[in-house]
């Protein structure tokens, strides 16, 4: 059992760090075809991630001390096992019970024979109850997809992890295909089993009203940032002020105006700027923007130029404008707080410019 316990460990220790670095692609990936995030979905689909990195982690680990393995092993060490249904002449040979006796049956749960046999068999049952499920896979497919995978590891396996090691560390064995297989094939008959009491995947998103869905400041954080990840590409844009407030002034206002809200960030994240009409006004743009950017962000950086300019001089002169930096942000910092926290609120350039976000719906997925 310490076996099966030890990759299953590593596996959740590793799942935080493999579900952050996808979060950000999965995250837009959700917002593309379904232009919300469905809380309900992100759970079942980040279990499906962790349940495969288990999965993975159970075939490969413990993973030897050394790369060459080879020197490991004795001559005529096989890699491999071609004979269907083998695992049942193992069982045979090796087993304790007597079948004339059931009462020796019990010990059948403490065979190594058995007991590999039924891991394998139940590795990919899982698989097989989230692709009925969650996939809506029909039978076929699941178990196409369960041997697919099954293969995936066996290949993992006589190739020494793809070259990383100069053998296999593992026997590559066909009765694992036919089981994992199996396991898949299980998984699918059970699936209604688990899932009786959730709701239909093909359901999760029918009660949804997106045109007045509001738009979560995650959202509009990931499209600030996808916008300004862009045009930190622009040459010199940190160090010269005229020309980052021409590029803001270009990418920011006339760009939005032109394509009616939507900045590139804005329009991976399927979101855009609405104001009073159909038609967004320039005016309104120009306002919503030149406070946040010329206003806010501006002041902010002529500040911070002037603290720069004079750190050798002026000291009370330094104090004051520290203390009038320090009053701004904070200010600013309670306002966004209370906004983020208190539903249908607007920061105050939005209510100024009275626009606002909205979620993208005139293509439909």
């Amino acid at each position: 059992m310490q076996t099966y316990m030890f990759p299953i460990k590593i596996a959740f220790i590793t799942f935080p760090f493999l579900a952050f670095f996808i979060t950000f692609p999965f995250v837009i990936y959700q917002y593309r075809k379904y232009s919300y995030i469905n809380i309900f979905r992100n759970l079942i689909l980040y279990s499906f991630l962790l349940y495969l990195i288990v999965a993975y982690y159970l075939i490969i680990l413990p993973l030897p001390q050394t790369t060459d393995v080879r020197s490991l092993q004795s001559d005529g060490t096989k890699y491999y096992q071609l004979i269907p249904f083998n695992f049942i002449f193992d069982f045979l040979k090796e087993t304790n019970v007597i079948f004339a006796k059931p009462s020796t049956y019990i010990n059948i749960l403490k065979e190594r024979s058995f007991l590999q046999a039924a891991f394998n068999g139940i590795l990919l049952t899982p698989l097989g109850i989230y692709l009925r499920y969650y996939f809506r896979k029909d039978l076929k497919s699941t178990l196409l997809i369960s041997f697919s995978v099954s293969l995936f590891f066996e290949i993992t396996q006589i190739t020494g992890l793809y070259g990383i090691y100069n053998a296999p560390y593992r026997l590559f064995d066909v009765d694992d295909l036919i089981l994992n297989t199996f396991g898949g094939y299980i998984g699918y008959l059970i699936a209604p089993i688990f899932t009786f009491f959730l709701p239909k995947s093909n359901k999760l998103d029918d009660d949804i009203d997106l045109e007045n869905l509001n738009v979560s400041y995650f959202r509009r954080f990931l499209a600030f940032l996808i916008d300004w990840f862009i045009l930190g590409f622009i040459p010199n844009i940190e160090n010269n002020i005229l020309l980052e407030n021409i590029v803001i002034f270009i990418y920011f206002i006339c760009i939005v105006y032109f394509t009616n809200g939507k900045t590139l960030g804005k329009y991976i994240v399927k979101i855009k700027i609405k104001g009073k009409n159909k038609r967004l006004l320039f005016k309104e743009v120009f306002i919503r923007y030149g406070i946040l950017y010329y206003c806010v962000f501006g002041v902010n950086k002529i500040l911070f130029k002037t603290i720069d300019i004079n750190k050798t001089e002026f000291v009370n002169y330094i104090i004051i404008v520290m203390f009038i930096v320090i009053i701004i942000n904070l200010l600013i910092f309670l306002h966004v707080l209370l906004c983020v926290f208190k539903k249908d609120s607007e920061l105050f350039y939005e209510k100024i410019s009275k626009t606002r976000n909205v979620i993208e719906t005139s293509k439909k997925n």
